[in-house]
């Protein structure tokens, strides 16, 4: 290469192993993050700490399903989810449920952003404002729908102004329902 002497080589293996290990530091944190992050879902510390996300179901008496989703929006103070461009952004957690066609659907939020933010979606029918909340006391709504009997996937999105980025992308401020 044209401005590189013999001198300025020399130091060239060094290079490549400080990139080398610079690599594998990034990859031994990433892995630690992603360890952390499957440990903090764990039942035990989602009773000791907040709602943890999740969905159950159960028959009614009358045969129909009735599905339970616990939802959890965190802001990007809060660390509510990392996007791709390494920022933390605000998030439901998680943004995408499957649940059964025809089923009842009984949706808990629980807010600990201090902004509101809704659960909107023409095809399920759904406007929902979620009120601002803190870390410490959330804002909690519950809405009920019937989930449509046709199988597919329905988007939704919150219609509250809040991080421009998260708005934009799925899995942050909006997502999909997919009917099974």
């Amino acid at each position: 290469m044209p401005g590189i002497t013999g001198d300025n080589r020399s130091g060239q293996p060094f290079v490549v192993l400080l990139s080398i290990f610079a690599l594998l530091l990034s990859m031994g944190a990433l892995l630690a993050v992603a360890f952390k992050l499957n440990s903090d879902q764990s039942p035990a510390r989602a009773q000791a700490k907040a709602p943890a996300a999740s969905a159950t179901s159960a028959r009614s008496s009358t045969g129909a399903g009735v599905q339970n989703l616990t939802v959890n929006i965190k802001s990007d103070e809060e660390h509510g989810k990392r996007g791709s461009d390494g920022n933390w952004h605000d998030a439901f957690l998680p943004a995408d449920y499957s649940v059964k066609a025809g089923a009842t659907v009984k949706m808990t939020f629980y807010n600990y952003d201090d902004m509101p933010h809704t659960f909107t979606s023409s095809e399920l029918g759904t406007n929902v404002t979620i009120p601002a909340g803190s870390k410490d006391k959330p804002g909690v709504t519950t809405v009920t729908f019937h989930a449509p009997q046709k199988a597919g996937t329905y988007q939704w999105y919150c219609s509250m102004p809040c991080d421009p980025w998260a708005m934009g992308q799925d899995g942050y401020m909006r997502g999909f329902v997919k009917v099974t």
